[in-house]
């Protein structure tokens, strides 16, 4: 996963807002945001970016259908 780097201070962000690219590292997050349970986690959307890209890739098992890749 590419680190992503705090708005404020630059140091490795575990939050984010949802919907945009502004990331937090916790000290940040704890410390502007009231309740930081509101914001998402930066690994677990990389977990389920993951999940998709390895959903996506894997190749189907249709014995109707040929895939010749070259």
């Amino acid at each position: 996963m590419m680190n992503k780097k705090c708005i404020i201070c630059g140091e490795e962000a575990k939050y984010m807002i949802k919907g945009t690219s502004e990331y937090y590292c916790e000290e940040c997050a704890m410390e502007n945001f009231s309740d930081i349970d509101l914001l998402v986690k930066v690994e677990d959307i990389a977990q389920k970016l993951k999940k998709k890209l390895d959903e996506v890739s894997k190749p189907r098992e249709d014995p109707d259908i040929e895939i010749n890749i070259n």
